[in-house]
């Protein structure tokens, strides 16, 4: 008996993949076939090829990221808000939704997943001691010094976030979620690459679009953030414009010096093509899909 590989077309949820799977293979009697083990792995296999064409979190990369946090699968999903088996069936048998994808991946930020352990701080005592929970919040709150270089030397700051989208807000017509998150990025390294410090303070990862902001989504439900959402009728799809947003604080003339560079390069450019120009930076070749993008790749920015 040996096993054999081939590759299949399979189709899920709508999106049609090309997977390599494993089947035994009774050479007497030409048949192939798999058992419970074997279908298992070939399901998994089938479940990540779709997760990475759509984009989402593999099993494997949620499991990494609950185990920097050295969290059981329930602990973990207990403290992101989630139902107590939802993380083993991720890892296990199901795909994610993007909704609880985004949440996930927001863990990778320690201050992010701080908030979570504070709000469901309750979940977690049910079943744990107030020691283990204390000794969480130590093991966080390590990470968190430790990871101010992967967001600019500095703490997020949502006031400076609110004060900058306000500001490039007002400087760009029409501007999208999409662009806004590239702008973004471009402000943030800009200003590391000429001071050693972010001006918002985000974590930003390779994504298929360019670069992300963590938890991104999450910080623009902010209630001071006015989000319009359009349809055209080229496509089904709807664009989300940044119709307002309110800031108690105002920026002070380097910042704005920064976001105004940043604007005058990229004002004219729609999304699409400001994808395609991050694309080209090295902070974009060299890093892959999901992967944190260190403000070091600052020193080679093209602006």
């Amino acid at each position: 008996m040996e096993i054999i590989k081939k590759i299949e077309d399979v189709e899920v949820k709508g999106i049609k993949l090309k997977v390599e799977l494993s089947y035994y293979y009774d050479k007497d009697n030409d048949l192939t076939y798999d058992d419970v083990t074997l279908g298992n792995k070939n399901l998994a296999i089938i479940r990540n090829e779709y997760r990475r064409v759509t984009g989402l979190l593999t099993d494997t990369e949620i499991k990494k990221i609950r185990e920097v946090y050295n969290l059981n699968q329930r602990n973990f999903s207990l403290l992101l808000g989630f139902g107590e088996v939802t993380i083993t069936r991720y890892e296990s048998k199901m795909i994610q939704d993007s909704a609880h994808d985004a949440v996930i991946r927001s863990a990778t930020d320690p201050n992010k997943f701080m908030e979570y352990v504070k709000r469901n701080a309750n979940l977690y005592l049910k079943y744990n001691s107030l020691e283990s929970y204390s000794n969480l919040i130590m093991l966080i709150e390590e990470k968190i010094r430790g990871s101010l270089s992967l967001s600019g030397n500095i703490r997020y700051d949502e006031d400076k976030f609110l004060a900058v989208i306000k500001y490039t807000n007002s400087l760009i017509k029409n501007l999208t979620k999409t662009k806004l998150a590239k702008l973004l990025w471009y402000i943030d390294f800009k200003s590391f690459k000429e001071s050693n410090f972010s001006i918002v303070g985000l974590t930003y990862i390779h994504n298929f679009y360019g670069a992300y902001p963590i938890g991104y989504n999450d910080k623009l439900s902010n209630n001071n953030i006015k989000i319009e959402e359009k349809y055209f009728s080229s496509t089904d799809e709807p664009i989300y414009y940044i119709k307002s947003c309110k800031s108690s604080i105002v920026l002070n003339e380097y910042e704005k010096n920064i976001i105004n560079i940043v604007v005058e390069k990229f004002k004219d450019y729609n999304a699409k093509e400001l994808v395609e120009y991050m694309h080209n930076e090295d902070a974009y070749k060299k890093t892959k899909q999901n992967e944190i993008i260190k403000y070091d790749f600052a020193k080679t920015l093209s602006i």
